[in-house]
């Protein structure tokens, strides 16, 4: 999805004539002693001379380093990094996002309808560990439960900063400390108000500042939006996309929103139509409509062969597949707690690439056997409607 340039700038510099090895340098370095008389004995053997030339080649290696891995990849946006991208983005009026924490509602179901239940401030649901992590979020406020009332969803806010809480339905479920009179609660859909996020990484700052070069006459085009969008915690500029072709009338146009875990709820929708239309900042006679990308639901049965001569106990085939069940959930975008594929609009998402995926993150399986092929997807972005797992 990413075709930013990566130059070699070593390569550069040897094209130029600099040496750039140290056979290079001492090589050279003994061409001008030679040709101007300074030493008469440069054995190899000479611990005179081997001091010397460590003595110069040393310096001139450390500069060519910096030369190539700070000075002249900082000098372009597209290999830049760290404070470099920063000094890029403040010329551009633009600034890293720091961290956020994902905010939601959690509904909290009653064992007995007929009773007054307070379920206090800083209560804690919890998932279960997801790649050797538990994940919790916690209430923000006493919330009373009036007797009649079966259930209620109550104000919830992550324990830490970052986008490994924007999970999906159904993963928040575990009361670790029990509350008197409440019988469960989950995330259901359209839980999350604010997703959470990380400090914007470099390739996302650079994205927004290359966007931010298409926005000096403030035109309202694409990258106007994609901007002032991208600028909002937990989106970024390549989960942004359009559709133009005036879908309500002239002048409008579609903006779906792809968050890299979760669905993107309708609270969090509503907000950000607020940014751009209500708060005035689209362009004049523009409808703008901002809307959770379209989702193709695709039921996903994996039977896991494990290699017999492990002799793998009952438990440790359940762990298995629980870290497998977990892995396939982050490639259909419902956790980020692995480095896979992730499935994306208008691409082709590889099962044989997943199950290669998950043969290097878990070598007791021996094969693996999908009953689907390669996901084609459009204007959307497959989801799980089901995932089973047999082991055989």
């Amino acid at each position: 999805m990413n075709n930013r340039p990566n130059p070699d700038y070593q390569a550069i510099l040897a094209e130029q004539g600099m040496p750039t090895t140290e056979t290079q340098v001492r090589d050279e370095f003994n061409d001008i002693v030679r040709d101007n008389g300074i030493m008469t004995n440069t054995s190899r053997m000479s611990p005179i001379w081997k001091l010397i030339t460590a003595i110069v080649t040393a310096p001139v290696m450390w500069l060519k380093d910096v030369l190539v891995n700070t000075v002249m990849r900082n000098l372009f946006l597209a290999t830049s990094s760290g404070q470099f991208v920063d000094l890029f983005a403040w010329a551009v009026n633009l600034s890293r996002k720091e961290a956020s924490a994902a905010a939601g509602f959690i509904r909290f179901v009653k064992s007995d309808a007929a009773r007054e239940v307070t379920v206090p401030a800083g209560t804690v649901i919890q998932t279960e560990r997801i790649n050797g992590t538990i994940y919790r979020v916690l209430t923000v406020a006493d919330v009373i439960i009036a007797p009649g009332v079966t259930s209620a969803l109550i104000a919830v806010t992550a324990d830490l900063v970052g986008s490994g809480h924007n999970l999906a339905p159904g993963y928040f479920r575990i009361l670790p400390v029990a509350v008197d009179g409440i019988a469960s609660a989950e995330n259901e859909e359209d839980w999350l108000s604010s997703p959470g996020a990380d400090v914007e990484e470099d390739s996302d700052l650079i994205d927004r500042v290359k966007n931010q070069y298409n926005l000096v006459g403030q035109y309202h085009i694409d990258a106007v939006y994609r901007g002032m969008i991208a600028g909002i915690a937990g989106l970024t500029t390549d989960r942004i996309f359009f559709e133009h072709d005036a879908p309500r009338g002239p002048g409008t146009a579609n903006v779906y929103l792809l968050l890299d875990s979760g669905i993107a709820s309708q609270p969090f929708i509503t907000t950000v139509n607020d940014y751009v239309m209500t708060q005035g900042n689209h362009g004049h006679g523009d409808d703008v409509l901002c809307i959770a990308m379209p989702e193709t639901l695709h039921d996903v049965r994996i039977v896991v062969h494990f290699f017999a001569g492990l002799n793998l106990t009952d438990e440790q085939i359940a762990t298995l597949l629980s870290n497998v069940n977990n892995l396939v959930r982050c490639a259909f975008r419902e956790n980020t707690d692995y480095d896979v594929q992730k499935t994306w609009p208008h691409s082709r998402f590889s099962m044989s690439r997943l199950g290669e995926e998950l043969h290097a993150a878990y070598p007791e399986i021996e094969s693996l056997e999908f009953n689907l092929g390669d996901i084609i997807s459009g204007l959307d972005v497959p989801r799980l409607r089901t995932l089973i797992l047999v082991p055989a």
